[in-house]
């Protein structure tokens, strides 16, 4: 299957047909686009507890102009730090079910030491990404290796491909879409000296917007991970972090997906690709995360050849869910620093 040619390009007016072709990419929604159900989310931007020295807000998907389906409205996480000193943007896909804002702060992280602040410490911009992140891949795809690959780059791109378990998708609720019309709001709108436009192939685009994949940084949790690793298979990207995964195993005891395998855009190696996964340690031996046994073939040499490491923990949420604790727990934000370039 051939990947898709989509990928860098924008034209939102037109493509997620929100009626926006006369208002150009920049503009706002025109009256009359669909509201999200009322309550289910916060509307519009607001401020959010972020890291020190940066400034955090919340951006809905409505307020930028890709409500979608109406079914995965909760906000993008949008964190720029003061003084950024670093050219790249860290993306971060939440996994299944997830929520941008989990990974802010919590039971076992504060908002100076969450996943988010160990790429803003470093001087990155962030964006974590709301997108259509559920059911999970494998209850889409069980047995059927091809449709890993094709599924994903369907939630991806928001063009449905040949052989994907998704046979109908609203643009507006794509990782691409949503993500370059997120940038071109901030850039006009929402955060107009953040320079946002600098991680499109033409900053001052009005109409046409492309993504510039050098200057991104793609990174993701569980069915996030493997997002990123799928989009660095395609195109060329400035790094992928994967966390918890890929875990698109074909069957249980059976191998992991074949687009795991080359060729790839982004080249194998370990300052392009890593990876971590965390396991727990209790009295009676050790807690595994559900995609441990998957997400280290993945980064095999003979596949991503992805720098990882898995660590074991007896503490925080570890023992009781290494799933989330490898994404949610402060005590690997030495580990998370290391992570970004």
């Amino acid at each position: 299957m051939s990947k898709p040619s989509v990928w860098m390009r924008w034209c939102a007016p037109v493509v997620l047909g929100l009626g926006l072709l006369a208002m150009g990419c920049g503009a706002e929604p025109e009256p009359g686009t669909a509201p999200p159900e009322q309550g289910s989310v916060e509307q519009g931007v607001s401020t959010c507890a972020g890291p020190t020295g940066a400034v955090c807000r919340f951006v809905t998907p409505t307020e930028v102009g890709t409500p979608g389906s109406g079914d995965y409205l909760d906000p993008h996480v949008v964190i720029r730090p003061q003084v950024p000193t670093k050219a790249e943007l860290v993306i971060f896909l939440p996994g299944t079910g997830g929520r941008p804002q989990n990974n802010l702060s919590g039971n076992y992280a504060d908002a100076d030491h969450s996943l988010y602040a160990s790429a803003s410490s470093k001087g990155y911009r962030v964006i974590g990404l709301t997108y259509q992140n559920s059911p999970s891949l494998n209850s889409l795809c069980g047995n059927d290796d091809a449709c890993y690959l094709a599924t994903r780059r369907t939630l991806i791109t928001g063009d449905v491909q040949p052989g994907s378990a998704v046979t109908t998708m609203d643009k507006g609720d794509a990782i691409i879409p949503r993500l370059v019309r997120l940038l071109v709001y901030l850039r006009d709108t929402g955060d107009p000296s953040g320079g946002w436009g600098s991680f499109l192939m033409n900053p001052s685009c009005t109409v046409l917007c492309r993504l510039n994949p050098a200057k991104l940084i793609v990174s993701g949790h569980s069915q996030g991970g493997g997002h990123a690793g799928v989009i660095g298979k395609d195109y060329s990207v400035r790094r992928v972090v994967m966390l918890a995964s890929p875990c698109d195993a074909v069957s249980v005891l059976g191998p992991v997906a074949s687009w795991s395998l080359p060729p790839f855009t982004t080249a194998p190696g370990a300052d392009t690709y890593r990876g971590l996964v965390a396991r727990g340690q209790t009295a009676s031996g050790y807690v595994t995360d559900i995609c441990d046994s998957e997400a280290v073939k993945y980064w095999a040499s003979d596949r991503m050849n992805a720098q990882w490491s898995r660590i074991t923990s007896s503490t925080g949420l570890c023992p009781t869910d290494p799933h989330a604790c490898v994404v949610r727990d402060a005590q690997f934000f030495t580990q998370w620093q290391a992570l970004w370039p």
